[in-house]
């Protein structure tokens, strides 16, 4: 079992996130779903990107739960949650795992050693594909592993049942590998 923060989308806190939360759940897992854009939600990315670059303040919050989480926390989200994850992650060297999900960014500077796992479609308009090798080498330098989970196709948040790219198998085999690789 493991404690892992997940962190939505700038969609905001989705039903869809609680649902992924609740299949963690099910592996015996405690997860923390904070909602820090709070309460908004959005149907669309460009009025969810709008409201997040209006609140800037949004990561300080989310550092602050993050550090009053045991060190060993999983620091895991989707898409926006996932580049706040990915920051954690990279000062964060007790972490046990960070799990990125529909996101990935060049590492900014050397790595703290925590293991990173990646779920994506090949063809995400919000991942830069040479983005992705940069963060495996700089984690495989650390001495930590990287796992790299490609889907075949396009699109972006494949995980949340409300929106039209939902794939549930692929959902559901994004879940199983999250709970082998932090096990």
């Amino acid at each position: 079992m493991a404690t892992i923060l997940l962190l939505h989308s700038a969609l905001g806190l989705r039903p869809g996130v609680h649902a992924f939360a609740d299949l963690l759940r099910e592996r015996g897992h405690e997860v923390e779903v904070p909602d820090f854009y709070e309460g908004h939600v959005f149907d669309a990315e460009g009025p969810g990107i709008a409201h997040r670059d209006a609140h800037p303040e949004y990561f300080d919050g989310v550092r602050e739960l993050a550090a009053s989480m045991p060190p060993e926390t999983v620091l895991a989200g989707f898409s926006l949650g996932a580049w706040f994850a990915q920051r954690l992650a990279s000062r964060r060297p007790r972490a046990r795992a960070a799990i990125l999900l529909h996101s990935v960014a060049a590492p900014r500077h050397e790595w703290s050693g925590v293991p990173v796992q990646v779920h994506r479609y090949a063809d995400d308009p919000w991942i830069a594909p040479a983005d992705v090798p940069r963060l495996g080498d700089a984690v495989e330098a650390s001495g930590a592993p990287f796992e790299d989970h490609v889907a075949p196709g396009h699109g972006h948040l494949f995980t949340d049942p409300d929106l039209p790219g939902y794939d549930a198998d692929l959902t559901a085999a994004t879940v199983e590998r999250i709970d082998a690789f932090i096990r």
